[in-house]
């Protein structure tokens, strides 16, 4: 056997891209403070200072950087911006050793911490825990942190848990929980409740108020772009998305239904619609309204009668404003819609509309086509007949005014079950009884509450409509001209004969002009 000679290991400091040796090892120390409550603040910037005055104290180091994120709590490194730049400083070869004061502080999950710990290593960057003195490069380093990450990700579901415990109880309480800075229409005062801002609070009537006279969803999202006005977050551009949800938010008639939606897994915050799996409060007028409760509902009927909308085959269509006669106006022959199109008959152009089941195969129904400006002139007909004859059809909207029927006494018995009920509710929970045969209650009676506010507020709307023509009938010259935003606001369906066409206006009156 030949001589073996021992070739000494070379002491290897910091990062392995290094050239040549280092030495003073350049250290980088990482601080967090969950909240940014003042106590806590106090203690992030004790942290930086005991940092920047242990790292100095040491010959040996030199100082990169202190690496700090304030006033985050989160159970992952997605929105610590000064962690996700010493990591990045890592992989550049800036820093050679990172000191942190804790497990918990570095990272709040066993997956995050071991993930950046081993990429670290494969570095050649150690980390060290003052609190628990651990390196990370000993040998006996990842067993410890893998049990210690352990700990800190179990303190960190205990807190979530405490805190939507917390948060139940709030919701128990009917204390609604709002951020204002992405809810339109609303404030916080000194003491967290909710007050109306009232610039904001107009934008907000303007869209219930367009919905409600036909415009699409669309078509209100583009008014608003164009007059320049601005969505809750300070945005120029308006989502349909947006429009809907404010359309469809309990919360702008001063009601609030409480944990829509829940945390389904506390590591990655990802939060799902709540569908039944947690209880749900609904707290009446916890705050001002912007939209009265009869708006409100009569928006809700709207928004469910476009989404009925059925083509001739059946299928959902999607709701069209485009014109006062879209999606209104039916064939006596087969029920189909008319469609409204540019016709070029032997090279001269105009706008008619016809039986949609026509258009597609005109063996399928022989409906005449009527031309748009003919259709106006009926409609403005329609009108004048009403005010010719103003005596006959104010007695049949005064009769229909008086066929109208609400019972003050439903809500009310409603209200008192539902109240009697959730004592009982609250009771077996307490004593930790089956509760199923009274949430199966609460539930229906809840429902059958909603269509009893609907057909209120339907009923109001009614009444308006009634009232709105009797003052039209009496107060219009007998000529007028087509005017599309008042065919809008008064119809409610057109059927076209062959020799005749009926208008039915909102207020129960139907008009038939001979064509």
């Amino acid at each position: 056997m030949g001589n073996v000679m021992k070739i000494p290991a070379r002491p290897q400091v910091g990062n392995r891209a290094a050239k040549k040796e280092i030495k003073r090892l350049r250290v980088a120390a990482y601080c967090r403070v969950s909240t940014d409550n003042e106590e806590q603040a106090t203690s992030y910037d004790t942290q930086i200072q005991h940092y920047r005055e242990y790292i100095i104290s040491k010959p040996e180091w030199e100082l990169v950087d202190i690496y700090a994120d304030e006033g985050i709590s989160a159970t992952n490194t997605k929105k610590r911006d000064d962690f996700n730049r010493m990591i990045d400083d890592c992989k550049l070869g800036l820093i050679d050793l990172v000191i942190t004061k804790s497990i918990s502080r570095f990272a709040r999950n066993t997956v995050d911490c071991l993930n950046y710990i081993r990429e670290l290593k494969e570095m050649n960057i150690p980390v060290f825990f003052e609190k628990e003195n651990i390196n990370t490069m000993d040998a006996k380093g990842e067993v410890l942190i893998t049990i210690m990450a352990s700990l800190a990700q179990q303190e960190s579901e205990s807190l979530s848990q405490n805190v939507k415990l917390g948060m139940q109880y709030r919701f128990q309480q009917g204390k609604i929980m709002v951020n204002t800075t992405c809810f339109l229409g609303y404030d916080k005062d000194d003491k967290g409740n909710l007050v109306i801002n009232q610039k904001q609070a107009e934008v907000v009537k303007r869209i219930f108020r367009e919905y409600l006279e036909g415009k699409s969803i669309l078509a209100i999202c583009r008014g608003l772009e164009r007059d320049k006005i601005k969505t809750s977050r300070g945005n120029a551009r308006w989502h349909d998305s947006s429009v809907r949800k404010i359309l469809e938010n309990e919360k702008y008639m001063g009601d609030a239904l409480l944990q829509k939606t829940y945390t389904v897994d506390f590591l990655n915050k990802k939060r799902v619609k709540n569908n039944g799996i947690m209880p749900q409060y609904y707290v009446e007028d916890s705050h001002p309204a912007i939209i009265s409760k009869e708006i409100f509902m009569q928006v809700q009927e709207e928004i469910a009668r476009r989404g009925m909308l059925k083509d001739v085959h059946g299928r959902r269509k999607c709701f069209s404003a485009a014109h006062a006669f879209s999606q209104i106006t039916f064939c006596a022959d087969c029920g189909a819609e008319f469609s409204r199109l540019h016709w070029n008959n032997r090279g001269k152009k105009s706008i008619v509309w016809r039986c949609s089941k026509r258009v597609e195969d005109y063996t399928k129904c022989s409906a005449r086509t009527i031309k748009e400006d003919d259709l106006q002139q009926a409609f403005v007909e329609a009108l004048q007949i009403m005010i010719g004859d103003s005596v006959s059809y104010l007695k049949k909207l005064k009769a229909n005014l008086n066929q109208i029927i609400v019972d003050p006494c439903a809500l009310q018995g409603i209200d008192d079950r539902l109240n009697k009920l959730q004592h009982e509710l609250i009771d077996r929970t307490e004593r930790h009884e089956d509760y199923s045969d009274i949430a199966e209650e609460i539930f229906a009676l809840r429902e059958q509450r909603e269509k009893v506010q609907v057909s209120k507020s339907s009923q109001a709307e009614y009444k308006k409509r009634i009232k709105e023509l009797q003052f039209f009938i009496k107060s219009q010259p007998k000529q007028m001209e087509f005017d599309e935003t008042l065919a809008k606001h008064l119809l409610s369906k057109i059927t076209v004969f062959d020799d005749h066409i009926i208008f039915e206006f909102k207020s129960g009156v139907t008009v038939s002009v001979e064509m």
